[in-house]
């Protein structure tokens, strides 16, 4: 009879000790399910956010580029609208400093060539209105406003990693303002910054060598851009006339069209002399490439 009778105490310990632990974990559901249940729903609804806001960055990466590539594919861009874009996308990848050295390549492009941004141009790149000629004052005027837009990458870009191309380009167009406005030792003080920064990074060899290239061509570069200015010399004949020319890093590494405008490592040669029969009275000089810094 007491055998019988232990077992029967062991098994009701035992199920009042299950009791207690089945009561323990209902009450531990009922403390933290709720909790529980919302950290899941917070994951999954971070998540869901999470992959739009991813979505609406890629869309909106995308519209940068449309519209950027939209505004720099006339043949003339204007660089308000190309400002207009930099600012919009700010932020957005690199599209802001990207939009602001075509605007400044923009204006650099104008002075080169003479005609104001923005406008109707000939296939020659000469403009069609002669309203749209630039004066002194224009020339200056635009610049200041080029070096302003590449001042303002090189600030943005300064010591920023995988940004160090936009830095050097904004270099490279600093430089070339500096070249216009026969400005040697601010040109070098910019070339001297690009072959600093350039030096030791993988594929920027070629930067450097540019720029060193660049500082031994100053004399000639700045005696180029000293000619006589367009509106002083008689008209070319039809055999002088030259279609303008993109600019572009001479050199470089491909894609470096990117870049600020940097002229050949020299000038262009002279041209033949004309026959003394097809020679005008006064024989105008070959104009330099539209890569060389704007006469004066």
């Amino acid at each position: 009879m007491e055998e019988p009778r232990k077992n029967i105490q062991i098994r009701e310990r035992a199920g009042l000790e299950e009791a207690r632990l089945n009561q323990d974990f209902i009450d531990f559901v009922t403390k933290w399910s709720t909790p529980l249940l919302l950290l899941l729903a917070l994951g999954v609804g971070g998540n869901y956010l999470y992959q739009q806001y991813a979505r609406r960055q890629a869309e909106r990466l995308t519209l940068a580029f449309e519209q950027l590539a939209a505004a720099a594919a006339v043949q003339n861009p204007s660089p308000d609208s190309l400002k207009e874009v930099a600012i919009e996308f700010n932020g957005v990848g690199s599209v802001g400093e990207l939009a602001r050295l075509k605007a400044a390549d923009a204006y650099m492009r104008s002075v080169m060539r003479g005609v104001k941004p923005g406008a109707e141009v000939n296939p020659d790149g000469t403009s069609k209105s002669i309203s749209d000629e630039m004066t002194p004052e224009d020339r200056e005027k635009f610049l200041s406003l080029a070096a302003e837009h590449y001042q303002t990458v090189v600030d943005a870009t300064k010591g920023v990693a995988n940004k160090e191309s936009l830095y050097i380009g904004a270099l490279f167009g600093l430089a070339s303002v500096a070249e216009s406005r026969g400005e040697a030792e601010n040109a070098k003080k910019y070339y001297e910054q690009i072959r600093s920064a350039s030096a030791g990074v993988p594929g920027f060899a070629e930067f450097e060598t540019i720029a060193s290239k660049r500082i031994e061509s100053l004399p000639r570069v700045l005696a180029v851009a000293k000619l006589p200015a367009k509106a002083t010399l008689p008209p070319p004949t039809k055999e002088d006339a030259q279609p303008a020319m993109p600019l572009t890093v001479p050199d470089a590494p491909s894609g470096a069209t990117l870049l600020g405008p940097v002229g050949p490592a020299a000038p262009a040669p002279a041209a033949p002399e004309a026959t003394p029969e097809a020679a005008p009275s006064t024989p105008a000089p070959t104009p330099p490439p539209a890569s060389e810094p704007a006469p004066k």
